[in-house]
C-alpha cells in the first residue's frame, strides 16, 4: 500500500516539476496581476476565466476576484463567466483592474436536450441541468450521490450502502408492474447499458433530466421513466490545463437506528419468565434452562453486540487526473480516475479504475470527427446475503447476546443451538469466510464524423459501442454454509458465473439551422437509428469439495452449469423542429417511430409525437418596461414515450425440455412452459406540462414552477385465463396509472460583495392513482402479484401498505369478552380493530377480513436545498434534502417483536402483559404458545412515519493564490457526506426501499448494507 501511495506522491512531482521546466524555457514575460468586480455592486467575482488571446494560457480569478497570469505589453487578455458580457482588455501594464457588466450572456447558458443542445431561454420542455461546478468536492464513488437534493421532481436515494452500488432514481413518481421505474441513461449521446457504473464522477461536464414526455420524445420508446443526459468533459479551445485531485475519507455507520436490543443479561431474565410463563400457563415442566437461571452472571458487558461484531469503519480513497488541450485543430481531454472503498461490515470493498479520452478533431471548417473512449476496470468483494429481507446484518442481531462469537482460546464456535431458539450458523465467520469476488471490464466508444454540407446543413453519422465483461468466484465454506434453522457444518459449496454484452448504434442525422430576416429562426433534425444488444451468461454451481482450503469451482465433486444467451434489436426514425420568432415566440415539434424486436410483428413500431409551445413575455414591450425582470416565459408542452423494458422473448410461447416415462423407459421430450401473445406491445405513458420561468433582479432571484400530469397505460400485467387452457395466466397491456404533480425552484443570490451566499431550492408534490389493473381490477401485491403487504389497488395510489390496526392487547378477561377477537385470541394477548366482515361491515370476528390500508409510502413532498456561501477564499455549501408525508415499513421490526423466544427481543418486550395482576404497558402481548400468531401479523406495529431532513453534503473550502507561474490553483476542502439525519423513523435509513419492484413495493426496509457517514479531506490542484 505504502509502494502505491509513493508511486501518486512521485507522479505528482515530476508532473510539476516538468510544467514548470516548461514554464522557464518559455519567452520572458512579466506577471500580470489583477482584481475583477461586478460593475453594478462593486462584489469580486470568482471563478472568472482570463485567457490570453492566441494562446492557451489562462488562469481563473479566486475568492476575491483576483487573478495572477503571465503576459507582456500589447497582449490582449479575455475576460468570460456565466452570467456577464465578455470583455478583451489590451495589456499596458503590470497591474489591472477589470469591471464585468451583467448582461444578456445570462439567457444565453446552454442545455444539453435530446440530440443536441438549446439556450437555456428557449427551452419549452421541463429540463433541468446540473453542471460540473455543482458537484465539484463530494466524496463519492457514485454520480448520483452528488445530485441528490438538486433537481425538483427527481427523487435519487441511496438504499443500501453496498461498496459500488447503485443508486436508484425516481422520476416524477414513475411506476410499472412489470417494467421497471428506473430512467434511461444517455452517456454522449448513446443509451448504456452499463448505467451509470463505468463513469468517474470526475469526468462529467453536465447532467441533463428530460422529466416530461414532449422534452424525451426523442427517445421514444425508452423514455417512459425520463431520461438522463450525461455530457463528459471537453477541452476548451485555447486551454491547456493539468489537474490532480486526491480525497482521502473514513466512513462510519451511525448509532441512530440500530435497533433497541436488550443486552445479555435482560435477554436471560427474559427468557427466563418465558419458561416461567409456559409452567405457569401450558403446564410445561423443563424448568428454566441453566444458561438462562441466574441472569445476573450476565451483568456488566457481557455478551456479544453483533453490529459492533460485524461492522467496521473504513477508508474509501479516490485519487484523479485529467489534462485537456485545445486548439482551433485539436481538442483532447484524458483522465484517469482510481476510487477504492473498503465496506463498513467486514470482508467488503470496492476499487474501480477509469479511463477516458475524449477528442475533437477539425479537419476542415466543415469537415469534423468527434472519438470518446473509456475502460473501467472492476474488482467487488463481498458476501452473499447482506441485502435484501432476512439478511445477514438482521439475522445476527437476533441472535441471544448472551453468547460470544469468540472463545477464549481464540478459536471460533461454528455453530451456536440455545434452549428454544433456532440453530445459527457464527455469522462472523459467515461474514468473513465466504468468497464473492466480482471483476468486470467495460468499455463505451463514441465516434462520429460531421460535415457540413451547405451553410446551416450539416450531416452527422455516428457509431457507438458498449461492452462489459465480468466473472463472478463464489464460495461458502462448510464452516461458513447454513442459516436461520440450518447451522453448519454442511456441504461446502461454490459457484462460478461469466456474464457479458455487447450492444452497438448506428445513428445519422441531418441538422439545418437558419434564421430569416434575424425574425424567424428554424432548427431541425432528421435522422435513423439502429441498435443490436446482445448478452451471454454462463454458471457452475459445485457441491461436495474435497476440504474448504480449496475454493475453486474444479475442486467439486459434483458440477452443474447452464448457458443462456439474449439478443434484442431497434430500428427507429425520428425528427424534430425548434422554431422561434425573434426569440419571442417559441414551438418545437417532434417525433420518433421506434421498432423492437421484444414485441410481435403485428405491433413491433410504435409512433411517440410530442408538441411544445412558449412564450417569452419578458420581450414584449408591456413587460420589458419593467426593468426587475428579466426574464418571464410561459411554457405548454404534450407528448407521448413508451416503456419496452420487458423480457426479450415475452411475447413468445416459451419451451422447455422434461423427461417423460413411455414404457418404463425414461424419453427426453418438450413441452410449453407458456402462452405468447403476439400482440404484447410497449407500455405507453402520454401528457401534459405547464411551465413558468421567471428571473428578477438583474438575475438574481430566479424561480420555475410546472404543473404535469401523465398516464401509463397498456401496463403489461398477467391476466388470469380459463384454466382448461392448460395456464393460469398471459401477459397483456391491460393496466393504467395515472401521475400528476407540482414542482418549485427557486434559487436566489441572497448576499453579494465580499461575503456572498446564494440559495437554491426545490420542492415537489407528486400523486399518482390506480385507474385500471386487469380485466378484474383485482388487487396486486408488492413484492410478486400475491403477497401483498403493499398493495395496489384500483382507486387508490401504488403500494400502499395493507395490514391489520393494532390497538393494543386484551388487558382484561372483561375486555377481551366484550371486544372483537380472533379465535386464537384470549386475555393478554394482541387486539386489533374490526374493519370488516364477510358482507362488508364489522362483524365481531377478527380475520383476514380486517385487513385493510395503513400506509402510503409515496411522499406528500420531497424538497432539497443547497445554500453556498463565500468569504474571501473560503468557501462553504450545505446540501439538504428530504421527505414529508412517506410512511415506512420496518421488515425487521416484527421478529424484533417476536414473542416465541426465538429471537432476541426489543427492550419494550420487558414490559409485556403476564398476568391480569401485572398486565404491562399495554404494547406488547404475553407469550403463550398459539396466541403469539397474530401479534406476528403485518400491522401498524411495523410502519412508521418515515418523514426526514438530511444533511447530504457539507463542504468547507479554501482556495489559495498561487505565487508560481505554473499553477492556476490550489484548492482543499473538508467534507461531511451523510453528516447528519433528523427522522422520527427508528430503522437505519428512511431512504430504503425507494425503488422497489417496479415501483409497488416503495417504502420496505430490509435493513439491507448500513450507509455510511463518510468524512474526509481533498486537495486540488490545477497547473
Amino acid at each position: 500500500m505504502k509502494t502505491k501511495y509513493c508511486k501518486h506522491l512521485v507522479f505528482c512531482v515530476l508532473a510539476s516539476l516538468f510544467v514548470a521546466i516548461s514554464s522557464n524555457l518559455a519567452m520572458a514575460q512579466m506577471s500580470v496581476e489583477g482584481v475583477v468586480t461586478d460593475s453594478v455592486t462593486a462584489a469580486p467575482i470568482s471563478g472568472v476565466t482570463v485567457t490570453l488571446q492566441g494562446t492557451s494560457t489562462s488562469a481563473q480569478t479566486d475568492g476575491q476576484g483576483r487573478f495572477t497570469i503571465n503576459a507582456s505589453t500589447g497582449d490582449i487578455l479575455v475576460f468570460s463567466y456565466v452570467g456577464y458580457l465578455r470583455k478583451a482588455v489590451t495589456l499596458t501594464g503590470s497591474s489591472l483592474a477589470v469591471q464585468l457588466t451583467p448582461g444578456s450572456e445570462v439567457l444565453e447558458e446552454v442545455v444539453v436536450v435530446s440530440y443536441g443542445t438549446q439556450k437555456k431561454r428557449e427551452l419549452t420542455g421541463a429540463v433541468v441541468q446540473v453542471d460540473a461546478t455543482q458537484l465539484r468536492d463530494m466524496p463519492v464513488a457514485n454520480v448520483g450521490q452528488k445530485l441528490q437534493g438538486k433537481m425538483a421532481g427527481v427523487q435519487i436515494n441511496h438504499n443500501s450502502g453496498t461498496p459500488g452500488s447503485e443508486m436508484s432514481f425516481r422520476i416524477r413518481g414513475a411506476a410499472s408492474i412489470g417494467a421497471g421505474n428506473q430512467p434511461l441513461i444517455v452517456i454522449d449521446g448513446f443509451p448504456s447499458a452499463s448505467g451509470l457504473q463505468t463513469l468517474s464522477p470526475d469526468e462529467i461536464e453536465s447532467i441533463s433530466v428530460l422529466k416530461d414526455a414532449s422534452a424525451a420524445a426523442l427517445y421514444g420508446s425508452r423514455a417512459a421513466n425520463g431520461v438522463l443526459l450525461v455530457t463528459t468533459k471537453q477541452a476548451k479551445d485555447g486551454q491547456q490545463h493539468l489537474e490532480l485531485s486526491v480525497n482521502m475519507g473514513m466512513q462510519q455507520v451511525p448509532q441512530r437506528g440500530r435497533p433497541d436490543l436488550m443486552n445479555a443479561e435482560e435477554f436471560a431474565q427474559f427468557k427466563k419468565e418465558y419458561y416461567e410463563d409456559a409452567a405457569r400457563y401450558e403446564g410445561y415442566t423443563g424448568g428454566v434452562p441453566e444458561v438462562y437461571a441466574d441472569p445476573s452472571r450476565y451483568a456488566g458487558n457481557y455478551g456479544t453486540d453483533w453490529f459492533d461484531v460485524l461492522l467496521r469503519d473504513a477508508m474509501n480513497q479516490n485519487y484523479n487526473i485529467s489534462y485537456s488541450s485545445g486548439t482551433t485543430k485539436l481538442k483532447s481531454v484524458f483522465n484517469v480516475n482510481l476510487n477504492k472503498q473498503n465496506g463498513v461490515i467486514l470482508n467488503t470493498s470496492d476499487r474501480r479504475i477509469t479511463a477516458r479520452t475524449n477528442n475533437i478533431y477539425n479537419v476542415s471548417d466543415r469537415l469534423t470527427l468527434g472519438l470518446n473512449l473509456e475502460f473501467s476496470n472492476g474488482y467487488n468483494n463481498g458476501v452473499s446475503g447482506l441485502d435484501n429481507g432476512r439478511n445477514i446484518i438482521q439475522l445476527a442481531y437476533l441472535m441471544d447476546p448472551t453468547l460470544s462469537y469468540r472463545n477464549e482460546d481464540g478459536t471460533y464456535p461454528v455453530s451456536f443451538s440455545q434452549p428454544g431458539m433456532f440453530a445459527n450458523p457464527n455469522w462472523y465467520l459467515v461474514v468473513t469466510e465466504r468468497i464473492r469476488k466480482a471483476r468486470a471490464n467495460r468499455f463505451l466508444a463514441n465516434s462520429y464524423v460531421e460535415f457540413e454540407l451547405l451553410e446551416g446543413l450539416k450531416a452527422k453519422t455516428s457509431f457507438n459501442v458498449n461492452t462489459d465483461n465480468g466473472n463472478l468466484r463464489a464460495f461458502n465454506p462448510s464452516i461458513a454454509q447454513g442459516g436461520l434453522g440450518s447451522a453448519p457444518p454442511q456441504l461446502a459449496t461454490g459457484r462460478y458465473e461469466s456474464s457479458g454484452f455487447v450492444t452497438w448504434m448506428s445513428e445519422n442525422t441531418l441538422t439545418y439551422q437558419r434564421s430569416f430576416n434575424n425574425d424567424h429562426n428554424i432548427d431541425v433534425l432528421g435522422g435513423y437509428t439502429v441498435q443490436k444488444y446482445s448478452r451471454e451468461n454462463s454458471y457452475i454451481d459445485g457441491r461436495e469439495f474435497a476440504d474448504d482450503d480449496i475454493p475453486w469451482i474444479s475442486a467439486a465433486i459434483t458440477r452443474i452449469g447452464n448457458v443462456e444467451a439474449a439478443d434484442w434489436s431497434l430500428l427507429s426514425y425520428y425528427g424534430r423542429l425548434n422554431y422561434n420568432y425573434r426569440g419571442k415566440y417559441l414551438a418545437s415539434f417532434a417525433f420518433r417511430s421506434d421498432g423492437s424486436s421484444k414485441f410481435g410483428q403485428n405491433t413491433r413500431f410504435g409512433n411517440f409525437p410530442s408538441a411544445s409551445l412558449g412564450w417569452v413575455l419578458s420581450e414584449e414591450p408591456f413587460i420589458q418596461n419593467i426593468r426587475q425582470i428579466n426574464l418571464l416565459k410561459l411554457r405548454l408542452s404534450y407528448g407521448k414515450v413508451g416503456n419496452n423494458n420487458i423480457g426479450d422473448y415475452t411475447y413468445l410461447a416459451a419451451v422447455n425440455s422434461n423427461d417423460y416415462v413411455f414404457g418404463n423407459q425414461v424419453t427426453p421430450g418438450k413441452s410449453l412452459n407458456g402462452i405468447g401473445n403476439s400482440f404484447l406491445t410497449w407500455e405507453t405513458t402520454e401528457g401534459y406540462d405547464i411551465g413558468l420561468d421567471l428571473e428578477l433582479f438583474n438575475n438574481r432571484l430566479s424561480f420555475t414552477y410546472d404543473y404535469y400530469w401523465k398516464k401509463t397505460d397498456g401496463l403489461l400485467y398477467a391476466i388470469d385465463i380459463p384454466i382448461q387452457s392448460g395456464f393460469s395466466s398471459i401477459t397483456s397491456n391491460v393496466g393504467r396509472f395515472d401521475f400528476w404533480g407540482h414542482e418549485f425552484t427557486i434559487g436566489s443570490r441572497n448576499l453579494v460583495g465580499e461575503f456572498q451566499w446564494t440559495t437554491d431550492f426545490n420542492i415537489s408534490f407528486d400523486r399518482n392513482l390506480v385507474k385500471k389493473l386487469g380485466t378484474s381490477d383485482a388487487p396486486i401485491g408488492g413484492y410478486n402479484l400475491y403477497w401483498d403487504d403493499n398493495r395496489t389497488a384500483v382507486g387508490h395510489p401504488i403500494g400502499l401498505f395493507y395490514g391489520y390496526i393494532n390497538t393494543g392487547v386484551y388487558m382484561t378477561q372483561e375486555e377481551f369478552e366484550t371486544q372483537p377477537h380472533s379465535s386464537t385470541s384470549m386475555v393478554g394477548t394482541a387486539r386489533f380493530k374490526d374493519i370488516s366482515g364477510p358482507d362488508g361491515v364489522p362483524d365481531g370476528i377478527i380475520d383476514s377480513y380486517d385487513r385493510t390500508f395503513i400506509g402510503n409510502p409515496n411522499p406528500t413532498f420531497a424538497y432539497g436545498m443547497v445554500n453556498t456561501f463565500s468569504y474571501k477564499n473560503f468557501d462553504l455549501s450545505i446540501v439538504l434534502a428530504g421527505t414529508v408525508g412517506n410512511d415506512i415499513a420496518d421488515d425487521a421490526f416484527q421478529s424484533t417483536e417476536n414473542l416465541d423466544g426465538v429471537f432476541n427481543v426489543r427492550k419494550g418486550v420487558a414490559g409485556r402483559w403476564r398476568s391480569e395482576e401485572n398486565p404491562g404497558d399495554g404494547i406488547y402481548p404475553r407469550t403463550r404458545s398459539g396466541t403469539t400468531e397474530d401479534f406476528r401479523n403485518f400491522t401498524t406495529r411495523q410502519v412508521f412515519d418515515g418523514s426526514y431532513i438530511a444533511a447530504k453534503n457539507i463542504t468547507l473550502g479554501y482556495s489559495f493564490s498561487p505565487k508560481l507561474s505554473y499553477l492556476r490553483s490550489i484548492r482543499i476542502y473538508l467534507s461531511a457526506q451523510n453528516a447528519f439525519i433528523i427522522t422520527n423513523y427508528p430503522g437505519l435509513n428512511p431512504e430504503a426501499g425507494i425503488n422497489g419492484l417496479n415501483g409497488l413495493n416503495q417504502g420496505r426496509d430490509f435493513v439491507g448494507y448500513p450507509v455510511p457517514r463518510v468524512f474526509s479531506a481533498g486537495l486540488h490542484i490545477g497547473f
